[in-house]
């Protein structure tokens, strides 16, 4: 059975619940769209490519990995390190602010530990915040592994989710961002991540952009207004709902792509798939903490 692998970091998340009170959980990016990717279609395989510790808490990923259903048998553990770990503190309006600490990080070093590249690939999927954390030998490694895949018919998709503090500077960002949309088939642009990296202002100057990479499917995030794709049959805009009860947003845009992928896979065309990620991503944004309970979360959304 062929696979949708997902690259990245799973970290440790501590979140404020009341005063002096915090709550342990797991997240990341990519993680978090493996986690909503396989919730909304079971019957697709999601492997996750990243390397942990030999402590208990790494332990404790792969068991939850193994309660989600996500393949972990990519999963590899370092000698000398282990899980990164950031704090999440979310205001009133849902809005978070967040520390971090992953010098130490395994995940850093999972492309110099890997020995080959896992076989039966229908979708390699990764991001900017994969690409930041690692070393700058490892991010041509990414790149390598993105293009060998690419090579193999595999569909590459890539979200830039630009974070500053990330990268050594904007220019060092851009340069491995740009690599990243040279291979990929499916984009997932967002307006703050453009205008923070290339000082475009609107859509039409992200799409005249993107337009030199030859990405065959372009689907522009942009908070709560209308999502826009572009395809080889056009551009449309997808009007999409306002979400009243906003609780938590850390997780909106994973979520978003693990549900758009799903939506994908399972035959709908971009359009209808833009709408079932985004009641995805609207129930999500409705809990605390970047990875909904199970049984609240299926209550509320429909396998694909």
């Amino acid at each position: 059975m062929s696979r949708c692998l997902i690259f990245g970091e799973c970290m440790i998340e501590l979140s404020h619940q009341t005063q002096g009170v915090l709550k342990q959980a797991f997240a990341g990016d990519t993680f978090n769209t493996a986690v909503y990717l396989k919730r909304c279609l079971p019957q697709k395989q999601v492997s996750y490519l990243t390397a942990i510790g030999q402590d208990y808490v790494s332990d404790e990923l792969i068991t939850l990995m193994q309660s989600e259903s996500i393949d972990s048998s990519l999963v590899i553990r370092s000698q000398d390190k282990t899980l990164g770990l950031y704090m999440v503190r979310t205001d009133e309006t849902g809005e978070r602010s967040f520390m971090y600490w992953r010098n130490d990080s395994a995940a850093k070093q999972t492309l110099d530990l890997l020995s080959e590249p896992p076989k039966d690939v229908s979708d390699f999927y990764f991001s900017g915040i994969s690409l930041a954390i690692l070393p700058e030998h490892s991010r041509q490694k990414l790149i390598d592994l993105a293009e060998y895949y690419r090579r193999q018919g595999a569909r590459i998709v890539f979200d830039p989710n630009y974070r500053a503090r990330l990268w050594e500077s904007a220019d060092v960002a851009r340069k491995w961002i740009d690599l990243s949309y040279d291979c990929a088939d499916l984009a997932f642009p967002g307006g703050d991540d453009h205008f923070d990296l290339y000082q475009h202002t609107n859509s039409d100057d992200i799409f005249a952009y993107l337009d030199n990479k030859n990405i065959a499917e372009i689907v522009l995030k942009n908070g709560p207004q209308n999502v826009l794709i572009q395809t080889s049959d056009g551009r449309v805009s997808v009007p999409i709902t306002a979400v009243k009860n906003i609780v938590d947003t850390t997780s909106a845009g994973d979520s978003f792509i693990g549900g758009y992928l799903a939506a994908r896979l399972a035959g709908k065309d971009p359009e209808n798939a833009t709408r079932y990620a985004a009641k995805v991503a609207g129930v999500v944004i409705g809990f605390k903490g970047a990875i909904v309970e199970e049984k609240a979360f299926s209550e509320l959304i429909e396998v694909v």
